[in-house]
């Protein structure tokens, strides 16, 4: 196993989902000795200085530019914003570009930023979406494009299973323009750990995700909540102070760390969020099967998943726009979950042997 490698690692940031389900491979990596630079940005680049603080350095690297408006149009708003998408990204890259060719390093690992890579040798992408869950028309088009960026890396490492029991459904199986072979599936990842705990929440309701819309649903949920009987805990997402007045039958945090999420998580009776992909994978980790799926609106991902996860029994979605969160919950209860099929340690050593550093 090669000793004291220097290694860049680049965060996506649109939310902080893909900041925290990293987590757990740099500790591995910074464990066994190797150095981590970050690339990102935003608030994905604020969790990670507060999580490994002076362990690991830093490059602000803004990525491609968000769609992402109070219109819940997404489609539109992405191809309206195409041009300024497609030169965020090349300016992204030249940036990103810069940075690695300058630290010589041993190991260039991108979370979704397609910024991010090296010589293909040494390049690996981690990603749960292989295939966008597109328009009907597009998806043909939509898929060659990600498999024509997909080809500047070694390895395509994809944090679920590669079953039929999977949490990704379409959006990383039975791929038409990428090679199996090149596809490494290591399980779910989460910076949340199971723990044996006395169930004393009641209701524990995350709101993550990209504004504005993370913002719309945190006023309609503070709308709704005083409805709910028993303890409730509500998660911000955003390490910013908040902007609404908090009802008096809730303990608000505007941003709460790996612990005191795990905590809540671990606690709760039912639990409310984003269909995001990491917090899908947070929910498996720690055994939750009783949850509301809200995704957000125009992102066709997490549309796809709620779907997807209604379909198969697992969790029960909503529309924002359509939220009774008294009634959704209910209707979320008769749903049985999904069981994990190893922890996060062990899809931590799938990593580590994809990328060349494992036993």
């Amino acid at each position: 196993m090669a000793k004291g490698m220097k290694i860049v690692f680049g965060v996506f940031d649109w939310g902080l989902g893909h900041a925290t389900r990293d987590k757990p491979l740099v500790e591995a990596l910074l464990e066994l000795g190797h150095s981590v630079d970050f690339i990102t940005t935003g608030r994905a680049l604020k969790v990670l200085e507060n999580h490994f603080g002076k362990r690991c350095n830093y490059f602000d690297v803004p990525s491609i530019a968000s769609p992402y408006t109070k219109s819940e149009h997404f489609v539109l708003s992405f191809i309206s914003n195409g041009p300024k998408m497609l030169k965020s990204l090349k300016e992204a890259r030249r940036q990103s570009r810069k940075i690695i060719d300058e630290n010589n390093y041993d190991l260039v690992i991108s979370d979704c930023r397609y910024d991010v890579f090296g010589k293909k040798s040494q390049s690996f992408l981690i990603n749960h979406q292989l295939r966008f869950a597109a328009p009907p028309g597009t998806e043909t088009f939509a898929e060659l494009w990600l498999a024509q960026q997909m080809r500047k890396y070694k390895k395509i490492i994809v944090p679920d299973y590669s079953g039929k029991l999977n949490l990704s459904g379409k959006l990383s199986h039975k791929l038409s323009f990428v090679r199996k072979k090149k596809i490494e599936y290591i399980g779910q990842l989460s910076h949340i750990k199971k723990t044996d705990v006395k169930k004393d929440i009641d209701y524990f309701i995350t709101l993550t995700g990209p504004e504005p819309q993370r913002s719309i649903l945190e006023e309609k949920v503070f709308e709704q909540v005083s409805e709910l009987k028993g303890e409730v805990v509500i998660a911000g997402g955003n390490p910013d102070k908040p902007k609404v007045k908090i009802p008096k039958n809730v303990k608000y945090f505007p941003f709460l760390e790996t612990k005191e999420m795990g905590d809540y998580l671990n606690r709760c009776k039912f639990f409310v969020s984003r269909s995001g992909y990491t917090t899908m994978m947070e929910l498996v980790e720690t055994g939750v099967s009783k949850a509301l799926l809200i995704p957000t609106p125009g992102q066709t991902e997490q549309e796809y998943l709620g779907t997807f996860y209604e379909k198969k029994k697992m969790f029960h979605h909503v529309k924002q726009k359509n939220l009774d969160l008294k009634n959704d919950i209910k209707k979320a209860k008769e749903f049985s979950g999904f069981e994990a099929q190893w922890d996060t340690g062990k899809s931590v050593e799938n990593f580590l042997k994809v990328v060349g550093l494992g036993k």
